[in-house]
């Protein structure tokens, strides 16, 4: 192998070993467990929710309800990531749906 190949090859492994470590970096918030396994290989185990990305100001519940027909659809409220992420919780016990007084509800914890 000559100088320059060398070279190329080393800059190469340099940067895929530097993003490989940039994804694995834990998060604000994240579980980091080390323990050694059976074959005493050290293992990092991180566990836990990304970081929260802003999403702006939250719409209002007329903007989110676009048939205007006085709830929110799983469709509608994939609008606003946040509430698509919850909608579940949110929409318990009518499961499908938000009221305007749910979302309200979740508008306050937020």
């Amino acid at each position: 192998m000559n100088t320059l190949s060398t070279k190329i090859l080393f800059c190469t492994l340099s940067a895929l070993s530097f993003s490989a470590a940039a994804q694995g970096a834990p998060q604000s918030g994240d579980n980091v467990r080390h323990f050694v396994d059976a074959q005493g290989r050290e293992v990092t185990l991180t566990s836990g929710q990304p970081d929260p990305d802003q999403f702006g100001p939250r719409p209002s519940f007329e903007q989110l309800d676009r048939n205007h027909d006085g709830v929110i659809t799983p469709d509608e409220a994939e609008a606003y990531l946040p509430l698509a992420n919850d909608f579940d919780n949110v929409s318990f016990p009518h499961g499908g749906r938000i009221s305007r007084a749910e979302y309200a509800r979740w508008d306050k914890r937020r």
